[in-house]
C-alpha cells in the first residue's frame, strides 16, 4: 500500500480556505445556516466561471450540493406549481434579485419580462436556469 507524502498532496488555493472560514463545508442544519450558505454560494455563482480559481470552483461545487440537499428536504415543489412560481421560489430561496436573474440568463430586460409574467421562459433560458438551480429544465417549461 502506498503512502501519500506531503509532497504528493494537492495544495488547495488560499481562496478555498478563506471560503471555508466564511462558511465551513458541512450539512446545513437550519434556516440561518442555509441563508449564510446561499449568500456565500451566490457571491461565487454570479461571477464569470472563468474568473474563479480552482479553490473557488471546488468550494462552489461542494456548497451547492449542501444547499441542494437542504432545498430538497425543506422546500417541496408540487406538480401544480407554474414555471414562474417555481422560478420565483428558487430565486427567493437563493436570495436572488431580478438583476441576478438577468446575469444568469444574460439579459436584464428578458429577466424583468419573465419575472413579471410578460414573457414565458424560453427553452434555452430553462436549460440555463436548470443548471443554475440544479433542477430539471422541465420545471420551467
Amino acid at each position: 500500500m502506498s503512502r501519500i507524502t506531503s509532497k504528493s498532496r494537492l495544495k488547495e488555493p488560499d481562496s478555498y480556505f478563506e471560503l471555508i472560514r466564511r462558511f465551513p463545508l458541512r450539512p446545513i442544519r437550519d434556516e440561518h445556516e442555509y441563508d449564510a450558505a446561499v449568500a456565500v454560494m451566490n457571491a461565487l455563482a454570479v461571477r464569470d466561471e472563468e474568473s474563479l480559481d480552482r479553490g473557488e470552483k471546488d468550494y462552489l461545487d461542494a456548497i451547492s450540493t449542501f444547499v441542494e440537499v437542504y432545498d430538497a428536504q425543506n422546500f417541496k415543489l408540487t406538480d401544480a406549481v407554474t414555471p414562474l412560481a417555481a422560478l420565483k421560489h428558487l430565486m427567493e430561496a437563493h436570495g436572488m434579485s431580478i438583476a441576478d436573474l438577468g446575469r444568469v440568463i444574460d439579459s436584464q430586460s428578458a429577466a424583468s419580462m419573465v419575472f413579471n409574467g410578460k414573457r414565458a421562459i424560453s427553452k434555452s433560458q430553462a436549460k440555463t436556469l436548470a443548471g443554475r438551480f440544479n433542477v430539471d429544465a422541465g420545471l420551467f417549461l
